[in-house]
């Protein structure tokens, strides 16, 4: 059986991510994987025949004929290969024209499964809900990475069948990359992921920081990754006089070791499609922290059991669990005990049956 997977990237987030890990399990299980990102950003590992649409793009020249021009060749790349399944797991936020050039023409006359990576989706729909069902209403199938966001797109998309399989993760794998060493010799709390403000929320987290005080016992705020709002942070960082205590540092392909050094690692963000961090955290063995958002952490964090799920995006309280995660060294032992146990579920050999059934 042949498979395509689209991506929009294999080197940036957790949706480009989690593809890479579905060519990884589908090539696994014996079927015949090609992999396409979007964009011209390939780091992930990932296993499978490699067509990278993104060459074609030129960011300084991206014009509405040059899109129409990839979907050309997209659809070209398609037909020639005849696969059985596509699957989708681009986020869907392109324009009204890119998504109907892609979905009714590059993808017509295959069997196609859309994956929702992320709550956003929901808000793409409620801003144009007729063409956004529209869109996926000749879908095979519709994954949703969580049970939550399973439930909202069921809600949407009444007349398709919308399964939850969850993002795996190589548990082996990440424990063997989180064991490379690191040359740091400061405790710290760490977010890892894009810096962007209207999903990730980092003012909060470094507001917060900043009132915990935990800074004063030499406990640091490490923000690993990058983004367009990094300018945003930086400045705020100086505003509250903590540019000696809140550490910026790049995108790294091994972001496992920092995880694993962490204290623990945090999410506030105003909603996620699965937290795929926090999962990565606690399998190297690392206690976690979240806000309990709109789909996502609720899945992976078993509060006072693995780690602290919040139910308030109040400052005082978000400061009051920072403290806690430094300072009550009996119970962060104990969610160090139940990390790796509690994402056993998540393991690639777990999510791969799920893939096989779908399938079949």
């Amino acid at each position: 059986m042949k498979i395509c997977i689209i991506t929009p990237s294999l080197g940036i987030g957790g949706a480009g991510k989690s593809a890479a890990m579905q060519s990884i399990m589908l090539s696994n299980l014996g079927y015949d994987v090609s992999i396409v990102p979007i964009s011209n950003h390939v780091s992930y590992n990932y296993n499978g025949k490699l067509f990278n649409l993104g060459q074609f793009k030129d960011d300084s020249k991206n014009t509405f004929l040059d899109k129409i021009e990839r979907t050309r060749i997209l659809r070209k790349y398609l037909l020639n290969n005849q696969f059985d399944f596509i699957i989708d797991n681009r986020m869907r936020t392109n324009s009204i024209l890119n998504e109907v050039a892609l979905c009714k023409y590059a993808y017509r006359g295959f069997k196609v499964i859309y994956v929702i990576h992320s709550f956003s989706y929901i808000k793409e729909v409620a801003a144009q809900p007729k063409l956004k069902k529209w869109l996926l209403n000749n879908a095979y199938k519709i994954v949703a990475v969580n049970k939550n966001l399973q439930a909202l797109v069921n809600d949407i998309h009444l007349k398709q069948e919308v399964v939850c399989i969850e993002n795996a993760v190589d548990l082996n794998d990440l424990k063997e990359k989180g064991t490379a060493s690191l040359n740091i010799n400061f405790p710290y709390i760490l977010f890892c992921g894009r810096l962007e403000e209207h999903c990730k929320n980092l003012s909060l987290l470094i507001q917060a920081y900043a009132k915990s005080e935990i800074f004063k016992k030499g406990v640091k705020l490490m923000l690993l990754g990058d983004g367009l709002d990094k300018p945003i942070y930086e400045k705020l960082v100086k505003k509250l006089s903590l540019d000696d205590e809140v550490i910026f540092e790049s995108f790294k392909t091994n972001p496992y070791i920092y995880m694993k050094n962490a204290l623990c690692t945090v999410l506030t963000s105003l909603y996620e499609g699965f937290g795929l961090v926090l999962i990565e955290s606690l399998a190297v063995g690392t206690p976690v922290f979240a806000i309990d958002c709109l789909t996502g952490p609720s899945d992976i964090i078993d509060d006072g059991v693995n780690g602290i799920l919040l139910k308030s995006y109040d400052e005082k309280e978000v400061s009051q669990a920072l403290r806690t995660m430094v300072f009550n060294t009996e119970l962060v032992q104990e969610f160090k005990s139940q990390a790796i146990p509690s994402v056993q579920k998540f393991d690639i050999e777990h999510i791969a049956k799920k893939w096989k059934a779908l399938l079949k």
